[in-house]
């Protein structure tokens, strides 16, 4: 009974000397970027997956299966990088085989904002919020590239126009720490939740009062004067974002579209940083506030 045992033994171990099992043919992070690619660009993929392939003899994933529970889009990109993941199939004495392996799949980390998004919201939904109160939400899918920046972002179908042109804003002004993938930054997706509302409570209103010209005649016309340039005679209405702030004063112009000259739009610029406004107020309270102010700009007279 005893020898019959070792036999035995000594069979299974010469069974288990001649055989080796399949194995990945290349790194499982190229195939894991490849899906994450894919799959990542209708929602978050992150984290990391336990994958079982079911490899043939030509060394084809053949089935791939992750374990119950794991979450929907981190399953799919997992068991597509096992699809697409090359294997060296097992072998049994030098003949290829059929064989399981169990892998680890690994996603990369997802992009993060460099500065709170409600920075970018705030600006960039202030010039609508002057008139009638424009609010909304959206999430907007963005691509951002290895250097943090946005490369590409898919507006929502249908969305007003004011919103689409908010949402563009929102875009231009951000900038991510980028996804990682172990010590390597990649290029990903992620969604940024956009929320155009002026109060977080959908119970309370928002009362907003623009800001206006406080300057009077004799001050708008010392800095047409100041601002104008030497030698001119041509006139051009020119149109600037402008940044109020509290205490009335442009301190941040920006020109939207130039004149076509140069020493005009400067002009432009000049004369809205030499006035001085009333402040917008929300809810009785004098705050910052940003909006689109066209100025004819012409000699003085």
């Amino acid at each position: 009974m005893i020898l019959a045992s070792l036999l035995l033994i000594s069979a299974a171990a010469a069974d288990d000397a001649g055989f080796r099992p399949a194995r990945p043919a290349a790194e499982v992070d190229s195939a894991a970027l490849k899906c994450f690619a894919i799959h990542n660009r209708s929602g978050p993929v992150t984290g990391t997956a336990e994958i079982t392939v079911a490899v043939n003899a030509a060394g084809k994933a053949t089935a791939v299966t992750t374990p119950p529970g794991t979450e929907e889009r981190l399953a799919a990109a997992a068991q597509c990088a096992g699809v697409m993941q090359s294997y060296v199939p097992a072998k049994r004495d030098g003949v290829a085989v059929e064989d399981k392996l169990v892998l680890p799949v690994t996603f990369p980390t997802l992009p993060t904002p460099r500065l709170p998004v409600r920075s970018a919201i705030d600006y960039c939904h202030a010039p609508w919020t002057l008139e009638d109160l424009k609010e909304g939400e959206l999430d907007l899918p963005v691509r951002v590239g290895r250097d943090g920046k946005v490369q590409e972002f898919l507006l929502p179908g249908g969305i007003l126009p004011w919103m689409s042109e908010a949402a563009r804003c929102v875009a231009g002004q951000l900038e991510f720490y980028p996804a990682v993938l172990r010590t390597t930054l990649v290029e990903s997706w992620t969604v940024v939740p956009l929320n155009f509302n002026l109060t977080r409570d959908p119970h309370l209103d928002s009362e907003v009062i623009p800001p206006s010209l406080r300057s009077d005649e004799a001050a708008i016309l010392a800095a047409y004067r100041k601002c104008y340039p030497d030698g001119h005679t041509g006139e051009a209405r020119i149109n600037y974002r402008i940044t109020v702030s509290k205490g009335g004063r442009a301190y941040k112009v920006e020109l939207l579209e130039t004149s076509g000259d140069p020493a005009l739009d400067e002009a432009g610029l000049c004369i809205l940083k030499n006035l001085a406004f009333t402040a917008a107020r929300r809810n009785l309270r004098s705050v910052e506030s940003t909006l689109n102010w066209p100025i004819l700009v012409r000699p003085p007279g």
